[in-house]
């Protein structure tokens, strides 16, 4: 997507939190059952400014869970942003917003990680790169 144009060009001008990016755009899907799936690495040099993230979580079976987690360049798991275990079969969703938004650095992933193949996880994520 492009770069934000609605912006004060004139930062002085800028009042209270900032009114917007200088990045680009990110709005990206992904998910799977049984696996751990990438649903989104940050490109080298850039860092990722995480603002939503909604999981839906869909089970055939019970006492199976999933989870969203931030790996980093060496795919080592730093941290869990949402997860759900499932007692019941059936659907559930997470939602999340993030402001301001959480800091994801360059070559790290966004991963959903489900623990069943009876259990399948969606993911999307918004937010941008700069």
């Amino acid at each position: 997507m492009a770069l934000m144009s609605f912006r004060e060009p004139n930062q002085v001008k800028w009042v209270g939190m900032r009114p917007a990016h200088r990045g680009t755009q990110v709005i990206v899907r992904a998910g799977g059952l049984g696996a751990e799936f990438i649903v989104y690495t940050v490109p080298a040099g850039k860092t990722f400014y995480l603002c939503g993230l909604l999981v839906g979580f869909s089970t055939t079976a019970v006492a199976t869970w999933g989870t969203v987690r931030v790996r980093n360049d060496l795919d080592v798991v730093q941290y869990a942003l949402a997860g759900l275990l499932m007692d019941a079969v059936g659907q559930n969703i997470v939602a999340h917003s993030y402001w301001p938004p959480l800091e994801i650095p360059a070559l790290w992933d966004v991963t959903v990680l489900s623990s069943a193949v009876t259990l399948e996880c969606m993911v999307a994520i918004n937010g941008w790169v700069e």
